[in-house]
């Protein structure tokens, strides 16, 4: 079960919160958990609880941001469930991704694709998950090797760009875990436990 702790970076590489992670293949397939602190847009605590079946599609989605809450299942064409209480659906289907403020989304998708594509994403708003549909373009570069504040990585190096805005940053998969991605999200901790990606040397 790999866990440890990313530094939160701002998109611009300053540091504005920790996210405390956890995760493990699952009965349905594999779970991801975590803890966030971050000052941004306030300072506030989340609880992200990510499940994804045995093709890494989206089974069931639970976010805590102390001011909103929702719980997702996917079911076939669409997102269902509460937000804040109230029921809500979302369009979904097998060519639709999910995504949130948390790399254990890039995780799931770029392990999923395994290619270079741009895709339908049901994007989460910080904070109030307020669901948006938008474009983004994954671009996979191949395999090279990484160094992260807890040692070098060999991973899977990807081109993520949001294609309404173009903001685009280079990120790593190794195995299961996110262990780079520029300016946004940097490994501070990292246990591999039996099963994650281990640090070259």
């Amino acid at each position: 079960m790999p866990a440890g702790r990313y530094t939160v970076l701002d998109g611009s590489g300053r540091p504005v919160g920790t996210e405390a992670f956890r995760c493990a293949p699952g009965p349905a397939g594999w779970r991801y958990f975590a803890d966030i602190e971050t000052s941004v847009p306030e300072s506030h605590r989340e609880v992200v609880d990510f499940v994804v079946d045995a093709a890494w599609r989206p089974v069931r989605l639970r976010i805590e941001t102390g001011s909103h809450s929702l719980e997702v299942l996917a079911e076939g064409d669409r997102l269902a469930g509460t937000l804040d209480g109230e029921p809500v659906e979302v369009s979904f289907g097998p060519d639709v991704e999910l995504d949130y403020l948390s790399p254990c989304f890039n995780a799931v998708t770029a392990v999923r694709l395994g290619r270079t594509a741009e895709i339908d994403v049901v994007y989460l708003r910080p904070v109030t998950c307020e669901p948006v549909m938008v474009r983004q373009r994954y671009e996979r570069h191949g395999e090279e090797e990484v160094d992260t504040p807890v040692g070098r990585f060999h991973g899977t190096r990807w081109q993520y760009t949001a294609l309404t805005t173009g903001w685009s940053r280079p990120l790593w998969v190794a195995g299961d875990v996110v262990v780079a991605y520029e300016d946004l999200f940097e490994l501070a901790e990292y246990d591999p436990g039996r099963a994650g990606p281990f640090p070259l040397g």
